[in-house]
């Protein structure tokens, strides 16, 4: 297997995709995802600021927070990451980025009235999301093996070796012509599946076979979103602002999955002249072959946001805010190889080599639009004299209300289902506190918890999962748990904040979902391998304000 790893995942891993089909639930909900960003303030309270505001976050969060502010402010922000993803074999994977995450300006224009004191104005990047994570790891004794659930499928659908086969004459394309699942057509025309003598098709495992794999995944890229608020207040006990957001997102992915399966059931070759042909039969032999996946995901999106925060007393603040959905316009471009070799337990027999990539030379691309889940924010701080500040969040997202719009609409349709099935809404709570030593110097800390996006009985195998047929690996995750702190420094008009934040998730990876065997009618449980993600941030802002 190491053979075939080293082969192709390098190569592809730099590559330029060319190919794709339609996204999968499981695609889409990525695509949804946020993440706990902002400036150092903001992250060593927990992001807990809801009901604060006067911080260029707020443009992110609650709009309101931007009537908060008296004076104009410029700022921007950079963080230190170092991540870690252990998986259930014991294998970690470590990578370290630096990025400028957030910077921006609010203008704070002050008027000639007591009703209205101020109208102000905010500019801001963020990047919200960041699509980054390099795991790998091994499964070990599977039960079955991927090209068992291929030939599954296949089967079911009743499909032939003529309608997979990518030899015939030239004016024949497979991949175009058959409608058949690309999986499907990769997986025989690199003998990952073969027809037995009852003409049904067969996977690599036998009664007697062992299965092992490997995985591993590399995520680059983010969404930059660029915010426009506009905001004010109302006698200094109500503020109020509103926020229209563009989006870019850009994600790339190289998956690799391979297998070695000994004792397995394999095509019989003999000599042919300078060359070999198959002979149609089968026999037992040790199989290795890798399937490699490369995807770039990219487009732009908007959103707007309205937000208020109240004072009733001094030492109250009051905030609520939402969210409407991003709504995506996105382009994706794929390609899928896989390789394969094979050995027969008979030392005379004849050893051999396979491979196919599902675009052939052609190039093809794929649009659709997708709507991320609504989102909506209750919040209340309370200052404690001149120097504390102890702050909650709340907030809301329905993953199940998920949106996905292509060019077949049944496709659409079961995808709504999907996003029911797969997923649910999910409560994230934030809490944070700041408390000032001196007039220059403070200190903060936080904690934010989001629970479980996914559905019980997705994430334990009791429903099948759908995924995109060249795409057949998923991961489910866990709830997700933030601890921060951070440190303050004022003078004069000058602001510096650093901030670390420990995040923790844990989630399963899983080779290919849970399936019915079409020809034994028996479940077939999903290989799969916990994931465990830590991630050290270390966060600095600086800013003016004047």
């Amino acid at each position: 297997m190491q053979k075939i790893y080293k082969k192709i995942f390098p190569a592809l891993l730099c590559a330029i995709p060319s190919m794709m089909m339609a996204q999968a639930a499981t695609d889409v909900f990525k695509m949804s995802q946020e993440d706990l960003r902002g400036t150092a303030r903001f992250l060593s309270m927990g992001g807990a600021f809801g009901a604060l505001g006067g911080d260029l976050t707020v443009l992110d969060q609650n709009p309101g927070g931007i009537g908060v502010y008296r004076s104009s402010d410029v700022g921007v922000t950079v963080d230190f990451d170092a991540q870690s993803v252990k998986d259930g074999s014991g294998i970690t994977t470590n990578q370290f980025k630096v990025a400028c995450n957030n910077f921006g300006y609010i203008g704070a224009f002050k008027l000639d009235s007591e009703i209205v004191p101020n109208l102000n104005i905010g500019l801001t990047y963020t990047r919200p999301v960041s699509f980054n994570r390099h795991f790998n790891g091994r499964i070990g004794r599977q039960s079955s093996s991927l090209t068992d659930n291929i030939a599954s499928y296949t089967n079911a659908e009743n499909w032939r070796a003529d309608d997979l086969d990518n030899s015939s004459p030239s004016s024949w394309d497979p991949y175009y012509d058959s409608n058949a699942p690309w999986m499907s057509i990769l997986a025989y025309n690199s003998c990952l599946i073969n027809p037995n003598a009852a003409g049904r098709f067969q996977g690599l495992s036998g009664q007697n076979s062992a299965i092992s794999s490997e995985f591993e995944a590399h995520e680059t890229g983010g969404v930059d979103q660029f915010n426009i608020n506009f905001g004010g207040n109302i006698a200094n006990v109500v503020y109020w602002g509103m926020g229209f957001g563009i989006t870019d997102l850009d994600y790339k992915s190289t998956t690799y999955y391979g297998e070695t399966v000994t004792n397995g059931i394999i095509e019989e070759f003999e000599p042919d002249g300078d060359g070999i042909k198959d002979t149609g039969r089968q026999t037992t032999g040790e199989a290795n072959y890798g399937i490699v996946n490369s995807l770039h995901t990219f487009g732009t999106g908007y959103n707007f946001k309205l937000g208020v925060i109240i004072k009733p007393i001094n030492e109250v603040r009051l905030g609520v805010a939402f969210h409407t959905p991003t709504y995506y316009s996105l382009k994706d471009e794929s390609i899928t190889y896989a390789s394969a070799d094979y050995t027969p337990n008979d030392p005379n027999a004849i050893a051999y080599g396979y491979d196919d990539q599902t675009n052939q030379g052609y190039l093809d691309e794929w649009w659709y639009k997708i709507r991320t889940p609504w989102k909506y924010m209750a919040s209340a701080a309370f200052v404690i004299g001149r120097k504390g500040i102890v702050s909650f969040d709340y907030e809301r997202r329905d993953y199940s209300g998920l949106y996905y719009s292509g060019d077949d609409r049944m496709y659409d349709n079961q995808l709504k289902q999907d996003f029911k099935d797969y997923y649910k809404n999910v409560n994230i709570f934030r809490v944070g506190g700041e408390y000032r030593l001196t007039p220059q110097f403070s200190v903060r800390a936080g904690y934010c918890y989001e629970q479980s996006p996914v559905n019980e009985n997705a994430y334990n195998d009791r429903i099948e999962v759908f995924t995109v047929s060249t795409t057949p690996a998923y991961v489910f995750d866990k709830s997700t748990q933030y601890i921060t702190c951070g440190l303050g420094y004022r003078y004069k008009n000058f602001y510096a904040d650093m901030a670390y934040v420990h995040k923790k998730k844990e989630g399963e990876y899983h080779a290919f979902s849970s399936y019915v065997d079409s020809m034994t009618q028996s479940v077939v449980d999903s290989p799969k391998s916990k994931l465990t993600s830590h991630s050290n941030r270390v966060v600095v802002s600086l800013g003016v304000r004047f």
